[in-house]
């Protein structure tokens, strides 16, 4: 593994465990088990290394859904599968990173904005036309005004997410906000094959 990404996967798990605002160089040279000079000698200072994470975490989650959206399942199972990761990967997530890039690291959180605004919103376009498609869906949704619905619902999940003291976790608030969605765009038949398969995004 690259000297960078190694410092890059530290100090994200450091970010998403305690926040962005508390951690110091010093915090992630120990995680790491590097010298702070090492970090200096890839990332010029915190913040370009905070839009490198934010780069990189974005990066993996495009990779994630092109893998998701890849494979043979129907749409539903798509989206629960990609559910499955995104939980998976943000289970231990700590409210204070939301409230951190939103204040310290505008940039940043922009580059976050953009990538729900466009990639994401897309993503669900596409997967809301196959499932219509697919008879699992209902036809009568208007794919391009629930996709954009679909984005306000993650932006709701932020906003509740990143409330000082939250007694939510994103895992609990995630399922509910997928589950929401899955319920109001499903047919008949396609509510039958997400009741079988829901509880798959936090197993």
């Amino acid at each position: 593994m690259k000297e960078a990404d190694k410092i890059l996967i530290g100090a994200a798990q450091l970010f998403m465990r305690i926040g962005i605002k508390s951690v110091s160089m010093d915090d992630i040279a120990r995680e790491v088990g590097v010298s702070k000079k090492t970090i200096y000698k890839n990332f010029k200072d915190k913040k370009d290394l905070v839009r490198r994470v934010i780069e990189s975490d974005i990066n993996n989650e495009m990779q994630a859904c092109h893998e998701c959206y890849d494979t043979r399942g129907n749409a539903i199972q798509k989206m629960i599968d990609l559910s499955k990761h995104i939980s998976h990967r943000h289970r231990d997530i700590n409210p204070t990173i939301v409230y951190d890039l939103q204040k310290y690291y505008p940039g940043e959180w922009e580059l976050m904005e953009k990538f729900r605004n466009e990639f994401i919103q897309n993503s669900i376009l596409h997967n809301i036309k196959e499932g219509i498609a697919e008879g699992l869906y209902r036809n009568e949704i208007n794919p391009e005004l629930t996709s954009q619905m679909y984005v306000t619902l993650i932006q709701g999940l932020i906003s509740l997410l990143g409330k000082r003291n939250t007694n939510h976790t994103f895992r609990a608030l995630h399922l509910e906000m997928v589950s929401y969605h899955l319920h109001a765009v499903c047919t008949v038949e396609g509510r039958e094959y997400l009741s079988q398969h829901i509880n798959e995004i936090t197993d």
